[in-house]
């Protein structure tokens, strides 16, 4: 077993370099809306306003990506991920989430993030 803060991530997480908005819902929550704070191959880390989601919560997310390298029309970017954690942030409550989806989308969402 590693030592407490030795561990390494599995992904590297990419601080977007534009903003990156996003819709999330569940089952029992619609519409928390927010942005995202990092991405990653395996997931994200949200900030979200009028959500309650819960460690192992299914979510649907949409993805709006802005900046000047991305000319493309401006459609979110649909993704499917699991709650993997909760807590605290200055007024905005945070989530890590782990994709559960396979496909396009997935390499979408790692070019995005650097551009």
């Amino acid at each position: 077993m590693a030592a407490a803060g030795t561990e390494k991530r599995r992904w590297e997480r990419r601080v977007p370099a534009h903003p990156v908005r996003v819709t999330a819902e569940t089952e029992a929550i619609a519409g928390a809306t927010g942005e995202a704070l990092n991405l990653s191959d395996g997931g994200a880390c949200l900030a979200l306003q009028n959500g309650d989601l819960t460690v192992g919560d299914a979510v649907i997310l949409l993805l709006s990506f802005a900046g000047p390298a991305y000319t493309g029309p401006r459609r979110p970017v649909p993704a499917t991920a699991r709650i993997v954690w909760a807590g605290g942030g200055w007024g905005r409550p945070r989530y890590g989430v782990e994709w559960t989806h396979e496909g396009p989308q997935r390499s979408w969402i790692g070019w995005l993030a650097r551009v």
